[in-house]
Order: C-alpha cells, then structure tokens, then sequence
C-alpha cells in the first residue's frame, strides 16, 4: 500500500473538535488496528487521538491531515475501504464540526 501524500493544511483554519464513533468490525487506520467498539475521538488541530471509550484506553494519535472541506461536517462519518487481504480500512473520517476530511 502506498502512503498517501497530501499537501498540509492550514490548521488554523480548522476547529477543535471531540466526536463519538462506534467501529463496527476490525479495523486498520494508520499503521494501527482498531478493535471493533466504540471510540471517543479528539482532532487539536494537530493530531486525531483515538480513546476506546469502554476503557478509557489512548489506542492512537495521528497527525490531522487531508483536504479542507467547504462547510462542516453535520455528523461523524467513517469511509472504510476492503482491501485484497481481507483487511477494513478506515480511508477517510468526517468529525461533526469539522471542515477537514481527515485521512490516515
């Protein structure tokens, strides 16, 4: 699989927000796996953190990067993506409130 490389944004430009998101099966974002559950999901503006919620447990922080939306996002949305393996792929995520389609 080949990183995908996107120009930065302006972070600046970009709210802080905190999200809920309920994964539905294993899944892949980054070079981590995200076991099925819920996970409550911070963007600073620098990093996605991603904490399972039952736990409290901080599976992973990511750098906050992809394309600068038109308008904010109305709900919390993830694109998963199959891959050959058999492996799910988290592609893009959409935190309610944000303007940045974040990719991992």
């Amino acid at each position: 699989m080949l990183a995908l490389q996107l120009p930065p944004h302006l972070n600046a430009l970009e709210p802080a927000v905190k999200s809920e998101l309920r994964v539905p099966t294993d899944v892949i974002v980054g070079t981590c796996i995200l076991k099925a559950g819920t996970y409550l999901i911070q963007c600073d503006r620098e990093n996605v953190t991603f904490t399972l919620k039952s736990t409290k447990e901080m599976i992973v922080t990511l750098p906050c990067r992809g394309r600068i939306m038109k308008d904010k996002a109305k709900e919390t949305r993830a694109d998963y993506v199959a891959q050959p393996s058999g492996y799910i792929v988290l592609e893009r995520l959409y935190l309610k409130g944000s303007n940045v389609e974040h990719v991992f």
